[in-house]
C-alpha cells in the first residue's frame, strides 16, 4: 500500500487482481492435488466492493466451475447490526447485490448470533412480511421515499432475500442445520455411493438413536 500509494480498499483489489492473474498458476496446481471428495471453504475478505463493483470474485468462481467444482455462495450478515428495518433492508440489498454479481446459489446467515443480548430484536426479521416491512419503512421515511420504499419491499420480496438462517457458535446444531444448508446448495455427496448399511433395520445404531 505503501509503495503503490493505495488506501485500504484500493491495496485489497490490487491484491485479489495480483490473485486472478496468477490462478493458472499456484491454485490450478493445488487443485489438482485435492480428492474427489473434498470440500473446499474460500474465506473471502469482507469489503462488499470486491462482489458488487470488480469482476474479481466473478472470474474466481468461474475458474472453480471450470475445474467442475461445485459452488454456492455464503453471504454473512452480523446480526448485530440488524436492530430495525432500516438497517435489515440495506444488509438484503448488499446480499442481493453479491447474489447478482456472482451468479450463484446463495445462503444468506445472520452470524454472530450469539453475541446478541436481545435475540426478539432479530427473531423478527429472520422470515419478516413484505407488507410489514413496507409499513415500517414508510413510517421511518419521508412521505416522498415512499414508491422508493414500495420498490425495495417488492424486490425483497421477488428475490426470497428475507430469508435469513441464523447462526450460533455455541449450539452444535446450529452450526450442522447451515451446513445442511450450504450441502443442499452444491449437492454435496449426491455422487457418492449409496451405502445399504446405512438403510439396514437391524443396524445396533439405528435403534440407539
Amino acid at each position: 500500500m505503501e509503495e503503490l500509494g493505495l488506501g485500504p480498499n484500493g491495496g485489497l483489489i490490487y491484491c485479489m487482481e495480483h490473485l486472478e492473474e496468477n490462478l493458472d498458476d499456484w491454485l490450478t496446481e493445488e487443485l489438482e492435488n485435492l480428492l474427489d471428495d473434498d470440500y473446499l471453504v474460500f474465506d473471502c475478505p469482507g469489503q462488499i466492493e470486491l462482489f458488487s463493483h470488480v469482476p474479481v470474485l466473478k472470474n474466481f468462481v468461474e475458474h472453480l466451475q471450470r475445474k467442475n467444482f461445485n459452488v454456492c455462495g455464503v453471504y454473512l450478515l452480523d446480526s448485530q447490526f440488524i436492530s430495525d428495518v432500516t438497517k435489515f433492508i440495506s444488509g438484503c440489498m448488499a446480499s442481493l447485490s453479491v447474489m447478482v454479481q456472482l451468479e450463484l446459489p446463495q445462503v444468506n446467515i445472520l452470524s454472530k448470533m450469539d453475541l446478541v443480548k436481545n435475540k426478539r430484536d432479530i427473531e423478527y426479521y429472520l422470515n419478516p412480511e413484505p407488507q410489514i416491512l413496507l409499513s415500517e419503512l414508510n413510517l421511518r421515511m419521508a412521505p416522498q421515499f415512499e414508491k422508493l420504499n414500495k420498490a425495495l419491499a417488492d424486490l425483497v420480496d421477488e428475490y426470497s432475500m428475507v430469508s435469513f438462517v441464523p447462526l450460533d457458535l455455541r449450539k452444535e446444531s446450529s452450526i450442522r442445520y447451515v451446513l445442511s444448508q450450504i450441502d443442499n446448495c452444491i449437492q454435496y455427496g449426491e455422487d457418492a455411493d449409496v451405502k445399504v448399511k446405512d438403510f439396514d433395520p437391524d443396524d445396533p445404531d439405528d435403534d440407539a438413536d
